[in-house]
Order: structure tokens, then C-alpha cells, then sequence
């Protein structure tokens, strides 16, 4: 795991590249590097994970291909027995030195050999051409910019503080904003900024000649294969354990310590099981909370002792909390409004004060195998409004719109959302209105400039709609930048074992009932995690991993809510945000989600234009 800046640009000195990479030096304080040569700029922070010694040091350099890269090539080994069977040589034992020379070998097309998570740079000298690419899931974030004939790309947004003009650094992207007051997070292709993009998931940029092309190279589809349902469920098991196996045991692979963030949910619960099988004795961090109704750290335990793992748990007091949120737009360098945000670092912190160097995160069991509850809900309110027609759907947007105009305070949000909801008639555009936080009026009153979030074209049945849209976005955008800044902050590897895109593709591919049978969620994932742990100790209420937000802000921060709300930029509505201000400061019930988001976004703002 690493940092990567870069830039093709004949205006910029060595001096904004070193500045560029400096700023990211958090993601890899083991070593860095500098590349500038004939208007290309490559800078390099390592951490060091696969072959320690100096032979792994980037840039590194392959005949005329510079490379810098970000992440891990899990099969690395396998990529260089192919490459060695073609008359490749390797001096070290280093992934990066496979991913060069595989890129030597086969082009851009090296890509599909990988099995890892990545965001690499590799500039050909002699054609003066810049590859970046980013893995399929998209665990690895890159942020790029083309203008001007000009490309400047890093793994954080803070680095562009070094490139951008200042008018550049001011241009705030109005439909990022308006999706991050609906969701709470920014996705795919956008960036606060205006002018800096994301390299959608499975897609690689090629700059050359003062343009830059993207190409996809993986997608999947969340459609179920109809021939799979004559498959009997047990050779379905056998196929799902063996690719979990195989998927889990290469995130092990490192040449430091590796641990595991344990919960007591399905997912991690899995990881460590299945790897505590095959390694032994495992790290496992958990965290608890005093306050009830978030605490699952003494279930956590008993999955710790029964797996015979070294475990460490720390309760996340109000304290830890504050210090986290004090310094939270340090750590994340774009606005996020995720309140998990805050155990996630916490639990790195711990993990790293344990000296432990890389960590497996078992996100994206949700997505992929039908895991949030609000999947069987929504199914089920969608079913009804297919009940009421066209006409009946048309006759209450009209009700609820108006009863929003003539209720108060959060019962007017709540006639808003439904007017909203019935007034769609594709099931997407359903399940995007239903998880915003707020009304269509409501986010308008508060920022005149939001528009609704672009729909995805999605096909298949309703269950895997809603999970092709959390994969593609709240998974990559909001868990995976979650996990991606709170580790890296403080200086460990964040691994995603769930994100094997061949565990991903089956799991597309499985059918609705193998997801959720008879209301129970992820079906065919907890049949295999009976086959590693007795089931009563997985078998509990699903608590997520959310923190109590809502009650530290009113104990801690209320003198800075009001001072930070009550003076919103240009981009607000201040009379609608004193508004809700002062609902907030009576105790009067609000939508308290929307008031956090906009807390959240003045907060990154003013650091931002400070800082710029």
C-alpha cells in the first residue's frame, strides 16, 4: 500500500511534484521516491508490505515504462512464472517489478491477469504516453484531471492543493454537492472539486498527446443465472467455500503481520474463521461503544475465543470520538458524511498501535449477497405501489406534495419523501428517492442549485437492482473511501477479501433465493458460515456499524454547530439553514441527516479555503 502523485505538465516544477507527494506521505512513511523528467512528473510514498528491502523502492524504472504503484498484486506470483516462462528475469520479489514488466509483455491488456487492488501510473518514455489504471472494485481511489493538453492525477484530493490554480481550487462541482446533501457521500466519475474526476472502477486512462482516452476493462452485472436454480444448493455451498477460500487466503499474502477488524457480524465473522482454519492464530480488533444499542463487542468476543484468535477490543468513548472528529477532514480531504467514519479510524488507530501493519475488512457482503435489511422492506413497498397503478401513484404525489407545503418542521420532510416516491415509475428511480435523506423541496429550499441524482440503467429483478446500485456506488464511495483514509491515516493496508472479482461475479450471477429466502438475508452466505462456527453465535440482530452521532454532537459540539451553520457560504440558502438552526436549537424534531451533512460540508469547506 502507497501513495501515487503525478503530472504530464510543462508548466510544473520538481518542487509541486515533491509538494504534491509530500502532502500524502501518511499513506507510506517507509520511503519515497521522485521521477521528473521531460514535462512528466511521477512521486511515490511506500509503505512497505511485499519484499522490504530496497529492490521494491518506486519510481521503479523497466527500459523505457516508469512505474508507480498504489496497492497489492495477491497472484503476483503467478503473473511472474508466466512472465519467467517468456524469458522475463526478476531482480526482486516485488509485485511492482511483475506489474512492469507484465505491462512490457502484454500492454494495457496485463490488467485482466491480476487478481489485487490497485492504482497504478506507468509512463512509456519513448512515446511519451501515461497509463493509469484502477482496479475493478475500486478499493484503491484515484483522483485525475485533464485540461489544457495537461494531466495531474494522485490517490488523495489534498495533493491538487499543489497543482490547481486557485480559481481551480475554488470551483466546487454544484451536482457533486447536490448528491452529497442527498446521500451523503459523492460518487463515481466526480469529486467535490470541479474540475478533478475519480477513475471509475475497472477502468484505465490512457494521456497522450495532450489527450486522455478511458477504456472499461471489467464490468459486472447483477442478473441472476436462471441455470443455476437447476444446481443443487449444495454444490452452490461447495462452489461459494472454495472460491472464499481462495479469495481470503491471498489477502494474507505479505511479508508483515496481518490482521482482521472483527464485529459480530456475518461477514468478518467469516474471514477469520475461514483464515483462522488455515493460519492458526489470528489478530482481531473490535471495538464497543458504552452506549446501548451499538455494543457488540461481547459477541464479537465469544467468536474471538472460540476461534482462538489474539484478540484486542477498546470501547470508543465520547473522548476518542472528539479527538477523531477534530481532526476528521485531516483524515478525509473530501466531504463525507458517513457517521461510521468515526470507529473506522478508531479501529485502525488501534490496530496499528498493536503493530499490525495490514488489516482485512469485510465489506461488501451486504451488497453482493442481499445482506441490508432494508432490501426485503423496499421490495415490499415497492410491490404495494405497483398496487395502487398510475393513477393512484399520480392522485398521492399530489396529496403528499401539498400536505409537505402545510406540515411542519421533519413531518413536512416526511410528506415530502413520500410525494417524491410516489411519483416514480421505475423501480431505481424509487430505490434512489427512498434512500435519500431528504425531499426534493426540502433540499431545494436549503441549496437552490441541487439536482437529482443521475439514474443508472439497471435490468434484472428488483433485488439485484438495489444491489448492482449499492455496489456500484455506496460500497466504492462511501465504505471503501471510508476504509481507504481511516487506515492509511494512520499508516496500515486496508484489504478487502469479499472484493475478489471472481467471488464478485458469482455472487452477481446467484440466484434471488440463494440471497434472501423467507426474510432471512444473505441466505447462502450464513449456510457456509455454519459449515466454519455453531450457529448460535452468529445467528443475532444485524446492528450495522454506525456510531451515536446524534447524541455527541448535542453533547459536544452544539456550540460549534451553531457557529459553523450560522455562517454558510454563497452555496446555502441562509435563511433555510437558520431555519432549521433554530428547530434544532429548541429541541424540536428535524431531519437531523440533512443538518449533519450540511455541518459536515462547511466544515471541509472552511479547512479547504483556509488551506488554499
Amino acid at each position: 500500500m502507497c501513495g501515487i502523485a503525478g503530472f504530464i505538465d510543462k508548466t510544473k516544477t520538481r518542487d509541486d511534484l515533491e509538494k504534491m507527494t509530500t502532502c500524502i506521505r501518511r499513506r507510506g512513511p517507509d520511503d519515497s521516491g521522485i521521477f521528473f523528467e521531460n514535462n512528466v512528473g511521477l512521486g511515490h510514498r511506500r509503505l512497505s508490505i511485499i519484499d522490504l528491502s530496497t529492490a521494491g523502492h518506486q519510481p521503479m524504472t523497466f527500459e523505457d515504462l516508469v512505474i508507480i504503484f498504489n496497492g497489492e498484486i495477491y497472484n503476483y506470483k503467478e503473473v511472474q512464472s508466466e512472465l519467467k516462462s517468456k524469458g522475463y528475469s526478476f531482480n526482486s520479489t516485488s509485485d511492482t517489478e511483475v506489474v512492469i514488466k507484465a505491462f512490457h509483455c502484454w500492454g494495457a491488456e496485463c490488467v485482466n491477469r491480476f487478481i489485487g487492488m490497485f492504482a497504478i501510473a506507468i509512463n512509456n518514455i519513448k512515446d511519451n504516453s501515461l497509463f493509469l489504471f484502477r482496479d475493478r472494485a475500486g478499493v484503491k481511489p484515484l483522483f485525475y484531471y485533464v485540461k489544457h493538453g495537461r494531466l495531474a492525477f494522485s490517490s488523495e484530493l489534498k495533493s491538487f492543493k499543489y497543482y490547481l490554480t486557485k480559481e481551480e481550487r475554488q470551483a466546487i462541482d454544484t451536482d457533486a454537492l447536490s448528491e452529497f446533501l442527498s446521500i451523503g457521500y459523492i460518487s463515481r466519475n466526480r469529486s467535490i472539486l470541479k474540475d478533478v474526476k475519480k477513475l471509475p472502477p475497472g477502468h484505465y486512462l490512457k494521456f497522450q498527446g495532450g489527450k486522455a482516452t478511458i477504456t472499461q476493462y471489467w464490468n459486472v452485472s447483477f442478473q441472476e443465472n436462471k441455470e443455476w436454480l437447476r444446481r443443487k444448493e449444495e454444490d452452490l455451498l461447495d462452489e461459494l467455500d472454495c472460491l472464499v477460500q481462495s479469495a481470503f487466503r491471498y489477502r494474507m499474502v505479505a511479508d508483515v503481520q496481518v490482521g482482521v477488524f472483527l464485529s459480530a457480524g456475518v461477514d468478518s465473522s467469516l474471514v477469520t474463521a475461514v483464515l483462522s482454519k488455515h493460519y492458526g492464530q489470528l489478530r482481531t480488533f473490535t471495538i464497543g461503544f458504552n452506549e446501548r444499542g451499538f455494543d457488540e463487542s461481547s459477541d464479537a468476543k465469544k467468536i474471538a475465543d472460540y476461534l482462538g484468535t489474539i484478540h484486542t477490543e477498546r470501547t470508543l468513548t465520547q473522548k476518542d470520538a472528539y479527538q477523531i472528529l477534530d481532526t476528521f477532514y485531516d483524515i478525509y480531504d473530501e466531504p463525507h458524511g458517513d457517521n461510521s467514519c468515526v470507529p473506522t479510524t478508531f479501529v485502525s488507530q488501534i490496530a496499528k498501535e498493536a503493530g499490525v501493519k495490514v488489516v482485512l475488512s469485510a465489506d461488501a457482503g451486504d451488497e453482493l449477497f442481499g445482506g441490508y435489511e432494508r432490501y426485503s422492506d423496499y421490495m415490499r413497498r415497492w410491490n404495494q405501489l405497483q398496487k395502487l397503478g398510475s393513477g393512484g401513484r399520480w392522485a398521492g404525489h399530489h396529496v403528499f406534495n401539498l400536505l409537505s407545503k402545510l406540515s411542519p418542521g421533519a413531518y413536512a420532510n416526511k410528506m415530502g419523501r413520500f410525494s417524491d416516491i410516489l411519483s416514480k415509475n421505475g423501480f431505481i428511480d424509487f430505490y434512489q428517492t427512498i434512500i435519500r435523506m431528504s425531499s426534493t423541496d426540502e433540499l431545494k429550499s436549503v441549496f437552490p442549485s441541487f439536482q437529482e441524482i443521475n439514474s443508472m440503467n439497471l435490468e434484472g429483478d428488483i433485488l439485484n437492482q438495489m444491489c448492482e446500485w449499492d455496489f456500484n456506488r455506496y460500497m466504492v464511495d462511501d465504505i471503501l473511501s471510508k476504509v481507504d483514509r481511516a487506515t492509511m491515516y494512520h499508516s496500515i493496508e486496508g484489504r478487502e477479501p469479499f472484493l475478489d472479482h471472481r467471488l464478485v461475479e458469482f455472487a452477481a450471477q446467484l440466484p434471488v433465493e440463494y440471497k434472501i429466502r423467507n426474510g432471512q438475508t444473505k441466505y447462502l452466505l450464513k449456510k457456509l458460515l455454519g459449515r466454519y462456527l455453531p450457529h448460535e453465535l452468529y445467528d443475532l440482530p444485524k446492528r450495522g456499524f454506525g456510531a451515536p452521532l446524534q447524541l455527541w454532537i448535542k453533547q459536544h459540539y452544539h456550540d460549534q454547530f451553531n457557529e459553523v451553520l450560522g455562517n454558510t457560504n454563497g452555496f446555502f440558502d441562509k435563511k433555510e439553514v437558520s431555519s432549521l438552526l433554530s428547530q434544532y436549537n429548541q429541541g424540536k424534531e428535524i431531519n437531523y441527516v440533512l443538518l449533519w451533512y450540511l455541518f459536515s460540508f462547511q466544515l471541509w469547506y472552511q479547512k479547504w479555503t483556509k488551506e488554499n
